[in-house]
């Protein structure tokens, strides 16, 4: 008895419809079992009929999607212009030496305030060499 129990534990995992079965109330457990033990696996073959239309209903979407995804990527690469992305790479390269610019005057006017009064220890590293 427990052998035929495991059979179907194995025909379960291999249909996992059947499983959507019980939970819709289409039909229990036992009924199930017992349908199995009776007429064996023969006795779905619906079940097996709907199993092939999900999985190749799938593969179409994946594929489809795929397909509909690298469309869309190539039709925004074919719109880039490149003359306008080195403009606008410039024009943030400006940008950034601008503000390092301004840190960095900001930052020797910083460094030059600070004196101790001794002209040795006065001088910035940068002086040194």
């Amino acid at each position: 008895m427990s052998a035929k129990l495991d059979e179907f534990k194995e025909f379960v995992k291999r249909h996992p419809l059947l499983k959507g079965m019980v939970q819709s109330k289409q039909k229990t457990w036992q009924e199930l079992y017992e349908d199995y033990c009776i007429l064996g696996e023969s006795a779905f073959p619906e079940e097996e009929k709907e199993e092939k239309k999900e999985e190749t209903k799938k593969e179409t979407k994946s594929s489809s999607s795929t397909e509909d995804l690298i469309k869309t990527v190539v039709g925004y690469v074919k719109k880039i212009d490149p003359d306008q992305v080195t403009k606008t790479v410039t024009s943030i390269q400006k940008v950034l030496e601008l503000f390092g610019g301004i840190g960095g005057a900001a930052a020797g006017s910083a460094l030059a305030k600070k004196s101790t009064g001794d002209p040795l220890f006065d001088k910035r590293f940068d002086e040194w060499y």
